[in-house]
């Protein structure tokens, strides 16, 4: 009798004793916290688990923002489903001040999983700042502050510099774009940060050797690059005002220095008072720098310059020359592409048809989704209808159904350029024989063949 009473006090005292101690982990500074507070810091955990991974974000909401106040270090998971209960009570709520309320709750859920979880091996800082920004772009649409996005991707550029994500980096510039449209004094910085994340962007293009990966990435930096030609902020007047003829003399061993300036005048179009595009930014510091850097390391962005400046001299042989510099050293097809347009410009100043062809096979062997190529191409063809069947009206005009299907073909290849190509499909359609025409043709009816020598064959509608 005596044992059993001393067990029961000791029982008591224990229970006690476990009542003092309990603490949660917020109070505490650790991750679950001690004693009964840290049981139900693991009960919740589990319990939200349960409910987030059968979809019942419902349930999930009140045991998951007990564990997130009382024990927030504990477990990743508190972040991981915690960000889906919360955008699916966003996407419930239709209080316009409860769901901004919300959107704030959500980016502090990512602030505190840096702080906890930032230096996760999986998945640490950069890519859950990347997520928070793609939470907070899709969710705000039109009304996002990318001054916000802006330094939330600049603090991690600057630590993980060419480390960083991709996509982030594609953020980062996006957003120093928007800042630098609504306040004209962020122009210059908008310039730098075009050279930083370009920079970063081929260091890891250069990184890559996975076909599919590269080829995406390129994608990606040719997007960034007509952006930034695209934006009107590189205005040709602003950058003659930062680079200078002296500035050049100065920094001409500078190679990183030079191979910037050279890039960003290539990526950069000079404007009317409307802003239209009216050409490439007329100035000679491209051109100097590009001559200092090929001296100092030929590089295909140096060689592309200097073919520029040959080429507007009408020096097409000397243009040529740099432009197979160019092209050898290309070290990713964006660059071999930009070099072979210019091959294919030259062909068209010079007249040259065989250049022309070799330039255009070329850059559909690396893109053949080039709709640009795709219609210069039916173009050339149409033209050339009266000569592949010299005397005969009736079958050229029936070339122009080849012209009509590669124009189509080109349409649905590339997007961009289906506004062009629809119209010329239908001047070509006004150019189309008549049916009396073909009638009096017995080779040329519906659902026959006709060949066209050079070119394929097309079947008659």
């Amino acid at each position: 009798m005596k044992l059993n009473k001393s067990i029961l006090s000791m029982s008591v005292a224990l229970l006690s004793s476990v009542g003092v101690m309990a603490q949660t982990g917020a109070a505490s500074g650790t991750p679950f916290g001690s004693g009964a507070d840290s049981v139900r810091c693991l009960q919740n955990i589990s319990i939200f688990s349960s409910y987030a991974k059968a979809q019942n974000f419902d349930d999930a909401f009140e045991p998951w923002q007990l564990a997130y106040k009382e024990c927030p270090g504990s477990s990743k998971n508190i972040y991981i489903h915690g960000a889906n209960i919360l955008k699916h009570k966003i996407s419930k709520e239709t209080n316009p001040a409860k769901r901004a309320a919300l959107i704030n709750d959500l980016l502090a859920l990512y602030d505190n999983r840096i702080k906890f979880f930032g230096e996760d091996a999986k998945k640490g800082k950069d890519a859950i700042t990347l997520d928070k920004v793609n939470d907070y772009l899709a969710l705000t649409g039109d009304k996002a502050d990318y001054g916000k996005v802006y330094d939330w991707t600049k603090h991690i550029v600057e630590e993980y510099k060419e480390n960083s994500p991709a996509n982030l980096l594609y953020w980062f510039l996006s957003s120093s774009r928007e800042v630098a449209r609504k306040d004209a004094s962020k122009k210059e910085a908008y310039l730098n940060d075009y050279l930083t994340a370009s920079d970063y962007l081929d260091t890891q293009l250069n990184a890559l050797t996975d076909s599919t990966a590269r080829a995406n990435l390129e994608i990606n930096i040719a997007q960034l690059d007509e952006s930034f030609a695209r934006s009107g902020l590189a205005s040709c007047d602003l950058l003659k005002k930062i680079y200078t003829m002296d500035k050049i003399e100065e920094r001409k061993t500078d190679k990183n220095f030079l191979a910037s300036t050279i890039k960003i005048f290539q990526n950069s179009v000079d404007r009317d008072d409307e802003g239209n595009p009216v050409g490439e930014c007329d100035s000679p510091v491209p051109d100097k720098a590009a001559e200092y850097l090929f001296r100092l390391e030929p590089s295909a962005n140096a060689a592309k310059s200097l073919a520029g400046k040959y080429v507007r001299e009408k020096n097409y042989n000397e243009a040529i020359k740099y432009i197979e510099e160019a092209i050898k050293l290309s070290s990713n097809n964006n660059d071999k592409v930009k070099a072979y347009e210019l091959l294919w410009g030259i062909a068209g100043k010079t007249g040259n048809g065989a250049l022309a062809a070799r330039a255009q096979n070329a850059i559909l062997a690396i893109n053949p989704n080039n709709g640009r190529i795709l219609i210069q191409q039916a173009v050339r063809i149409g033209n050339s209808a009266n000569s592949i069947f010299p005397g005969d009206p009736v079958k050229a005009r029936c070339v122009f159904f080849l012209v009509i299907q590669r124009l189509q073909a080109a349409a649905a290849k590339d997007p961009s350029v289906a506004a062009q190509a629809n119209r010329l499909i239908g001047q070509y359609r006004a150019r189309l024989p008549k049916a009396a025409d073909i009638f009096m043709h017995p080779e040329l009816g519906s659902g026959k063949a006709l060949a066209i020598p050079g070119y394929g064959s097309v079947v008659l509608p």
